[in-house]
């Protein structure tokens, strides 16, 4: 006669919680969310105030992230910097990649649509058609310093020289108030 296997023990029952990445461990995990929520928008549209369409600019924010893991971004001195130079590089790429498609993109399932998160007022869109009028070193400076960053960090970032930057920012500015308007609005404000 054959004897029935026992019965499994709790241990052997249940099944096993699935354990973390072991590339990133908890806590990292943790720390990369939180960079990763705080800074993907701003990436996102600094890369809009470059010129990308909100599409492209998500792609390459998304790829920007990717070289990042799973703990080089640990390794990154100035990581919202490095960021934003990453994803620039990685949307002129796409511009060479690019082909025109026929069919309208679709939205992404499951709300991860990246325009949910980029809502342009209509002033907004006024300054990106603004900004888009502007050379590259003048919309680049202007860009940048949108994004919370001094011509110094921006020059660092860039590999430039602040003053030059500072020029370009300048006269993107200058651009930019007349351009949109704004000379009786910043007379007034000053």
């Amino acid at each position: 006669m054959t004897e029935l296997p026992a019965p499994p023990t709790a241990a052997q029952a249940a099944p096993a919680a699935p354990r973390p990445c072991p590339q990133i461990q908890p806590q990292s995990r943790n720390e990369f969310d939180f960079l990763y929520r705080s800074e993907m928008p701003r990436v996102t549209m600094f890369l809009v105030n470059l010129g990308a369409s909100v599409y492209e600019a998500a792609d390459a924010a998304h790829e920007a992230f990717l070289t990042l893991l799973p703990d080089k971004w640990r390794e990154i001195e100035k990581p919202k910097a490095w960021l934003r130079t990453v994803a620039y590089r990685q949307y002129l790429r796409q511009a060479t990649h690019r082909t025109q498609p026929m069919d309208p993109v679709p939205d992404r399932p499951g709300g991860t649509c990246p325009v949910d998160l980029v809502l342009l007022t209509e002033q907004q869109t006024a300054v990106l058609d603004a900004l888009a009028l502007l050379s590259p070193a003048e919309r680049e400076a202007m860009a940048w310093s949108l994004d919370g960053f001094t011509h110094e960090e921006t020059a660092r970032a860039l590999g430039k020289n602040p003053a030059a930057v500072r020029q370009a920012y300048t006269r993107a500015r200058r651009r930019l108030i007349t351009d949109l308007g704004l000379r009786k609005e910043v007379k007034s404000g000053e």
